[in-house]
């Protein structure tokens, strides 16, 4: 079986390079004589393994058929274990070793004993092996195996040295091709300047064949005699210096053939060095062809630079724009009218993907970038003719509006050349014909108006629109003259300007915005910068937003005087245009006419609809609406009353006397010392109201609630009031106060009941924890014994808490929970309950952190105040998960004493902090985690604080969780309990 090895495709072919599997090499002969001499074997052998033989590149001591063959089969060789293996091989008896023991070459070739070293290449390939043969058992010295190994080491370079050889000749062959076959002419010469290498283009170049060529000087075959004495001079400095001003460079210069004929020719020369001496190749073509196409090619540029002068003399004098691109779609030109729209020229070489944001085109609406399909000179390049495209140009001097044609540029054949654009400026036409429909709409719609709401909106967005704005509003003057208000609000197109304007009221003092300033001014406001002194009331971050960039406001007059204002706003930046002034002062003018004239309708025609709402209005109501005149005489005139007074007095009020009169003989008798006040107050001037029972004109005596209010206009004394019928209420309101004092008695009960329950569950829980500490005392007790006394120990303790708990609330509803106060450290207070409770927080792992002042003394109940921060604290780690931070300070501040109690727990949801500490609520998340609780403790702990004149609150802690902080006076006279 043939080893991977042994086929190795790379390693065949390096065998293959040294050329030994055909004819041997000298050297190697001497190497195997010498050692089958020194080591004293029958038979020495260079042995190339090849992949299906071996071959003896050289043997000393072979006999017979093997002697001229010089080769066996792989089968009978020793030779391959050595390539396979890559190491040395040493055999005293082929007949006992595992892998040679059935080679045939035992019986065939008498090889008993064997010692071979490999052959590598010098890439590292095992070629084969140096090796020598017994025809008997032997034992090789370490001395032979040295010899062997020098051997094979000397033999291994022999290989070496004849492989560069073979690369050396190959390559020179390889070179020699090439430059047989190359179309420039190959000329090196030497130093002296004789030609040493001479290929067929030059022969065929310069007309001397190589053998004529070789030995020669090259002035004398291929250099002009005029330049033969600056050709020796370069060749002496290189010599000299051992460089080369002209090395790597592509030169032109002339050259003569056998003929004489001298011709224009380009050299590459490269510089080398041979035997320590400079030695020059050059590469040479005649450029005879090059040079009359250049002259010619020259003519026709100049030909074609005095056509482009004058094709660019004559765009340059158009006013039109015309722009063009080249047959790659790339800009290549702006003729002058297009250059002073857009400040510069065209920068040459860019596609039609960057033209629209490059020079800032936009669509007809001056807003939307146009898309680079859009362009027009893009739509011709693609094959488009365009005819009649308008586009913005946002260019520097201000927008410019243009209308533009383009056509594509094509040869005879249907090559494209590029494409043309030419732009026509329309921009003072355009805007005549915006102002022109602007006034047109104006009058339309002021015609068709059927009153000032109509009115003033309408021209709004009939302006907003025609003139392509952004935002249109309308604010008119109040009628008190304190502010303006917006009431009509219109965007182009429907855009929607959240947060900048809208339906929804606003209003700006005069002087204040954009309307309060026209209103102040009375004239034209006009600004084209960032208007953030015009836009007040929150507005700046919107206009930012939507790109606001002028704002013009004009007011609307009626006489002299401003009763609104016409205000618009544009993303565009728009230098003052009197003729946009002019139009929309017209429109001012007309629109405050209308208004006026409108608005006095209006309200004459409103005043009347509300009279007839107002009496609907109040003839639904069962309340008695009313408006009297307090004559000079003290008498009361009727001036408005409801046309319904039955629900308040029994039927239908007198109002042609004096009302005082007969309104003061409804009066039941008990109350009309009420009434005679409630009578005085109002007429002093002032506001009054009075519930007392009046007699109806049907004899039932029913409760009135009466409000009323004076007030003076031109002289005059009024008095507006409205009297409801309250009876019912009255009622309701002595049933729901028998029915309180129903609940107080039950409560009462209950309290009672629950004092009851909780001095007769003390006793018997007392009795138990007893026996249950007197259990775990037995030491008779064994371990599951003690395990359940100690459960009904702690189930006792939480037991008793809850009814000392319950017990303290108890005696706080009682008004019974009293403090013994004495002057005590609170800070060693706050250390005593963290010290008692570290066992718990360190079984969960968590940390407690103090920061308690020594010196911090309280006038307080140690008992009390201890309970109230156990509660705290207990509370803390209960809800602090595992790894948690609980951080406890007692600090001074101004007159009172401040702790705080933080942890890192679960927190409580912001919406129950208000319910934190009444009685049994717990916080939602701690229920749905599972965690114990009665929700009794914080209530017992704000009864403690109460108690000692304090305060406690709960917040969110900054890291999370929930700060408690406890405030206790530090000098003060504690309320007795």
């Amino acid at each position: 079986m043939q080893h991977a090895r042994e086929s190795d495709a790379e390693r065949l072919s390096v065998l293959r390079a040294t050329g030994l599997l055909d004819a041997g090499l000298p050297s190697l002969d001497r190497l195997t004589g010498l050692a089958a001499r020194l080591i004293g074997a029958p038979a020495a052998l260079v042995s190339l393994v090849d992949a299906d033989r071996q071959r003896f590149a050289s043997a000393c001591g072979l006999t017979g058929e093997l002697d001229e063959t010089r080769e066996t089969p792989l089968s009978h060789s020793y030779c391959r274990y050595v390539v396979e293996d890559r190491q040395p091989l040493i055999i005293a008896d082929a007949r006992e070793d595992e892998r040679l023991r059935n080679n045939p070459a035992i019986t065939e070739y008498q090889a008993i004993a064997y010692a071979g070293f490999p052959l590598r290449s010098p890439e590292g390939h095992v070629l084969g092996s140096f090796c020598v043969v017994d025809d008997h058992p032997r034992q090789w010295t370490e001395d032979e195996i040295a010899t062997l190994a020098d051997l094979a080491a000397a033999a291994e370079s022999e290989i070496a040295l004849r492989l560069a050889h073979r690369e050396q000749q190959t390559a020179a062959a390889r070179m020699q091709a090439v430059l047989d076959s190359a179309h420039d002419a190959y000329v090196s010469i030497a130093a002296d300047g004789s030609v040493i290498a001479w290929n067929a283009s030059a022969e065929r170049l310069f007309g001397f064949s190589a053998a004529e060529a070789l030995g020669r000087q090259v002035t004398e075959l291929i250099i002009p005699e005029r330049y033969h004495v600056m050709h020796l001079a370069g060749l002496a400095r290189v010599r000299e210096t051992g460089r080369s001003l002209v090395a790597g460079q592509r030169l032109q210069l002339a050259a003569v053939d056998r003929n004489g004929r001298e011709f224009p020719a380009e050299m590459t020369v490269q510089v080398g060095r041979e035997r320590d001496e400079p030695v020059f190749h050059a590469f040479l073509h005649d450029i005879t062809d090059r040079m009359v196409a250049l002259a010619e090619l020259e003519r026709r540029r100049q030909e074609l630079d005095d056509e482009h002068t004058f094709l660019q003399a004559l765009l340059d004098s158009l006013d039109t724009g015309v722009a063009a691109c080249d047959s790659g779609g790339r800009l290549t030109f702006f003729n002058r009218a297009l250059r002073e729209v857009h400040g510069r020229d065209a920068a040459r070489g860019e596609s039609g993907e960057t033209w629209a944001q490059a020079y800032d085109l936009y669509a007809p609406d001056g807003r939307t970038p146009l898309r680079p399909d859009e362009v027009p000179l893009s739509r011709a390049y693609a094959g488009e003719s365009v005819r009649g495209q308008q586009l913005v140009v946002n260019a520097p001097a201000g927008p410019r509006r243009f209308v533009t044609n383009a056509r594509p540029i094509d040869t005879a054949d249907g090559r494209r050349l590029g494409a043309v654009v030419a732009m026509h400026d329309i921009t003072e036409a355009h805007r005549a014909e915006e102002l022109r429909r602007a006034r047109h709409k104006v009058a339309q719609v002021l015609s068709e108006a059927t009153n000032a709401g109509q009115a003033a909106p309408r021209v709004v967005a009939a302006i907003t629109d025609a003139l392509g704005w952004l935002c249109g509003e309308y604010w008119q003057v109040d009628d008190g003259r304190r502010h303006i208000d917006r009431l009509s609000s219109h965007t182009a197109g429907g855009t929607d300007l959240p947060g900048f304007t809208g339906a929804g009221p606003l209003s700006f003092a005069r002087g204040q915005g954009l309307p309060g300033l026209t209103w102040k001014r009375g004239s034209a406001v006009w600004s084209m910068v960032e208007p953030d002194n015009l836009l007040a009331g929150g507005r700046v971050d919107a206009a930012r937003r939507v790109g606001i960039r002028t704002a013009i406001g004009l007011p609307v007059r009626s006489g002299r005087r401003v009763v609104g204002v016409l205000a618009f706003f544009t993303d565009a930046e728009l230098a003052h245009d009197p003729d946009i002034v002019e139009m929309l002062e017209a429109a001012g003018a007309h629109l405050g006419r209308f208004v006026e004239r409108r608005r006095a309708e209006d309200l004459t025609l409103a005043l009347a609809a509300a009279r007839r709402d107002f009496d609907r209005v109040v003839g639904q109501l069962n309340d008695y609406v009313w408006t009297l005149e307090i004559l000079p005489d003290g008498r009361a005139r009727s001036v408005y009353a409801s046309p319904n007074g039955m629900g308040v007095f029994g039927g239908t009020l007198p109002t042609g006397g004096d009302m005082n009169a007969t309104v003061r003989a409804l009066v039941h008798a008990q109350d009309r010392a009420g009434f005679v006040a409630f009578h005085d107050g109002l007429a002093a001037g002032g506001a009054e109201e009075i519930e007392c029972r009046f007699v109806g004109f049907d004899g039932v005596t029913r409760w009135i609630w009466t409000r009323a209010a004076a007030r003076r206009e031109n002289g005059r004394v009024y008095i507006d009031g409205i009297s409801t019928n309250v009876t019912e209420r009255r009622e309701v309101a002595v049933q729901r106060e028998r029915q309180v004092e129903q609940l107080r008695e039950l409560d009462r009960m209950k309290d009672e009941l629950a004092a009851v329950v909780i001095h007769e569950l003390r006793n018997p829980v007392g009795v138990i924890r007893g026996y249950s500490e007197m259990l775990m005392e037995n030491p008779a007790l064994d371990d599951l014994g003690r395990r359940h006394a100690a459960i009904v120990d702690r189930t006792v303790l939480h037991l008793q808490r809850l009814v000392d708990d319950l017990l303290d609330l108890a005696r706080l509803d009682a008004g019974h929970l009293s403090i013994e106060p004495s002057p005590l450290a609170a800070g060693r207070l706050v250390r005593d309950v963290v010290d008692n409770h570290r066992p718990g927080a360190y079984a969960k792992r968590l940390v407690i952190d103090e920061e308690l002042d020594p010196h911090l003394l309280v006038l307080g109940d140690a008992q009390r105040l201890r309970q109230a921060l156990d509660n705290l604290l207990s509370n803390a780690i209960k809800y602090t998960p595992e790894g948690g931070t609980i951080t406890v300070a007692a600090r001074g501040r101004e007159d009172a004493a401040v702790i705080e109690i933080s942890d890192t727990g679960i927190g409580i949801p912001a919406e129950q902090y208000p319910h934190l500490f009444s009685r049994f609520f717990r916080a939602s998340n701690a229920t749905r985690d599972g965690i114990k609780g009665t929700g009794l403790g914080l209530a017992v702990t704000k009864a403690i604080v109460d108690a000692h004149d304090g305060m406690i609150v709960a917040c969110p802690a900054p890291g999370g969780g929930t700060t408690f902080t406890v405030t206790l006076p530090l000098q003060a006279t504690l309320t007795p309990a």
